[in-house]
């Protein structure tokens, strides 16, 4: 019986399904803390379909990694797309706090917590996949890319939306 996927170590394995499950905890924690606390991972002024929006991507990275946790080795994409969708909204949100009116607040709590989540689950990715190195320095530029295209998102939105 052949399989296209190389074999995986049990140990790495029981890291990946704790690095998934602490994520998917810590996802789920945004959700609870941001009802409680919601200064410190809403932007104001606050906006109920923003949040519910919020809410429902952080439910679904956790579900995702709870799910993909059971098996590391053949969902290690789920771990790759969480981490780089993590890491985006981490510097989409730093990129918020340098260029916008925001409470200094998101530095201490959102950015690290979130950059340090995809930098986890893509690091679980690599350990569980080794993927080539040129798809490495794709997700890696686009990380470093992303305040360039909010750049570009922002003009934009002032040209065709806010008018």
């Amino acid at each position: 019986m052949s399989t296209d996927r190389p074999h995986v170590d049990s140990a790495t394995l029981r890291g990946a399904r704790a690095v998934g499950i602490v994520c998917a905890a810590a996802f789920f924690a945004i959700v609870v803390l941001s009802l409680v606390f919601p200064r410190l991972f809403f932007f104001q002024p606050y906006h109920i379909v923003y949040e519910r929006l919020h809410g429902a991507a952080f439910v679904s990275f956790g579900l995702g990694l709870v799910l993909a946790a059971r098996d590391p080795s053949r969902n290690a994409g789920v771990y790759a797309l969480i981490g780089l969708a993590s890491a985006s909204l981490a510097v989409a949100i730093a990129y918020t706090l340098v260029f916008d009116e925001a409470e200094p607040v998101h530095w201490f709590l959102q950015v690290p917590l979130l950059g340090a989540v995809g930098v986890a689950l893509v690091v679980t990715y690599t350990r569980l996949r080794r993927p080539h190195p040129i798809v490495v320095r794709i997700v890696i530029a686009a990380v470093a890319f992303m305040p360039v295209l909010l750049f570009l998102y922002d003009a934009a939105y002032r040209v065709l939306v806010a008018r």
